[in-house]
């Protein structure tokens, strides 16, 4: 007889179901859902038995692994309270994914078991190995993701309605007390933690003191069967409920006001401005996700002042959208919102689309490596030369000290900041004497403002040390960033 046939037959014999018995013997979703199939390919015989091995049992007892949960009526009952679901049909969403929350007396079953094949298998099995079996969670999803699609028409998908199953099993707790009288000091400290939680053990804990490589296996098995006892009780079907996915939208956005914040601001409880550039986005993509608008979260590359505009190509910004009821975004569709985002004539937006988790390293990651580009109409305190104008014509990088800015020290810590300006370039207005647009390459995370009149020598070197009198802005616009993300898109 093969190994494969030795194993099966053991597990039947000790009441394991034939989908558990594949477990045990590298199943996969096809197997599962297919039996038969899965044991003709492993030689395995439907009908004999190892006849030195005659399984103990000739009826089908609730199987000791997974207390029923491969049942089919189970499983039936299951996908049909999915499909009929009112709560379900409320999402919009072209896929799902799931979510299985399983009893830990599950994890005591499989060390039992475990420990019975390592005792009848010593030549195959070894100690301080893994288990050898496709956990239950694990099988369960191969078998109900399969089914889900068939059932509901929709393709499993990460990015789709969560579905959450809870099942219960009411002997747990009994059996689990158990484990105190094996390992007594693992509860005595859990118990003398002020902030341990309710349940008898964590899977956590489980794991970590229950292997059989630390166990006395002989202590174990005085009070824990092994393999697992048959019981006469199953797990049952707890509580189904749903989770919407959440989505990132990515786009850019132009900002045309000198008085809108990029976000709500609130200072000492009281706003300081009427609206934001979030907040008018979350108002038109908040409905069509149907979330609240105000649980959008709002991330961007960088940020400008609030009386300072964003032109260009815009500044490439992400909603994350949680518990979203759509999990999709047609072309024509972004086009829509970008018109009702434009309606407001403080900011526009463009290449509105959802992106993957992954691709937020574009905004997180890696700022201060970027370059700004920004245009400051300046005054000066004494009419235009031709030599500030050469001193204020560099072509070459130079590095700045600046420190935190006296106007936002508030709510950043006092620290010094070494920043590289790539070169500035400064043209003369013919309107007005005293006054200078200058053109400036940064690096992310410069203060221009702070760059441009020095911040009471906070900043060094800055123009206004550079061209030996008093400068400031005006007005200030950023021009572009440096960042080639989101694609590009309805141009």
């Amino acid at each position: 007889m093969s190994n494969d046939s030795e194993i099966y037959s053991y597990l039947r014999s000790v009441s394991c179901c034939r989908i558990c018995c594949l477990r045990y013997l590298n199943g996969r979703a096809d197997d599962f859902l297919n039996v038969d199939e899965g044991l003709k390919k492993r030689d395995i015989s439907l009908n004999s038995t190892d006849p030195e091995n005659p399984p103990k049992r000739i009826r089908e007892n609730v199987c000791v692994a997974c207390l029923g949960v491969f049942e089919s009526a189970l499983i039936d009952s299951l996908l049909d309270q999915i499909r009929l679901s009112s709560d379900f049909k409320e999402y919009e969403c072209q896929g799902f994914t799931s979510s299985i929350f399983l009893p830990i007396v599950f994890h005591l079953r499989q060390l039992s078991l475990w420990i019975g094949l390592l005792e009848k298998f010593p030549e195959k099995f070894k100690k301080d190995s893994s288990a050898p079996d496709v956990t239950v969670k694990d099988a369960l999803k191969m078998v109900l993701n399969r089914k889900l699609e068939e059932a509901l028409g929709k393709q499993f998908s990460v990015n789709g309605v969560a579905i959450n199953i809870y099942f219960k099993y009411e002997k747990e707790t009994q059996e689990l007390q158990l484990l105190e009288k094996v390992k007594p000091g693992v509860f005595v400290d859990r118990k003398s933690r002020k902030h341990c939680r309710k349940e008898f053990i964590t899977r956590n804990a489980f794991e970590k003191h229950f292997t059989p490589e630390s166990l006395d296996l002989e202590q174990y098995k005085k009070h824990i069967s092994v393999p697992p006892t048959i019981q006469d009780d199953s797990i049952v079907l707890e509580k189904i409920n749903f989770t919407g996915p959440t989505m990132f939208l990515a786009g850019r956005y132009n900002k045309v006001s000198r008085e809108l914040s990029q976000t709500p601001w609130v200072l000492d409880g009281k706003r300081k401005m009427e609206n934001s550039v979030q907040e008018i986005m979350a108002s038109v993509v908040g409905p069509y996700f149907r979330v609240p608008e105000n649980s959008l979260i709002f991330s961007s590359s960088g940020r400008e002042d609030v009386d300072v505009r964003c032109l260009g190509e815009g500044r490439p910004f992400v909603l994350e959208i949680p518990n979203a009821f759509k999990d999709y975004l047609e072309g024509s569709t972004a086009g829509e919102l970008e018109k009702a985002i434009d309606k407001s004539k403080l900011i526009s937006v463009k290449d509105l689309q959802l992106v993957d988790r992954e691709e937020l390293t574009h905004i997180k990651h890696g700022e201060e490596n970027k370059r700004k580009f920004y245009r400051a109409l300046c005054v000066l305190e004494k009419p235009v030369t031709l030599e500030v104008l050469k001193a204020l014509n560099m072509d070459e990088p130079f590095v700045i000290d600046q420190w935190t800015p006296l106007r936002v020290l508030h709510r950043r810590p006092l620290l010094s900041r070494p920043r590289t300006v790539h070169s500035v370039k400064a043209c003369a207005c013919k309107t007005n004497e005293r006054t200078i647009v200058i053109d400036v390459v940064t690096q992310a995370g410069t203060y221009i403002k702070e760059l441009v009149h020095g911040d009471f020598g906070r900043t060094k070197p800055s123009f206004k040390s550079i061209i030996g009198q008093a400068i400031d802005i005006h007005a200030l616009d950023v021009m572009a960033i440096d960042l080639d993300w989101p694609k590009r898109l309805r141009r």
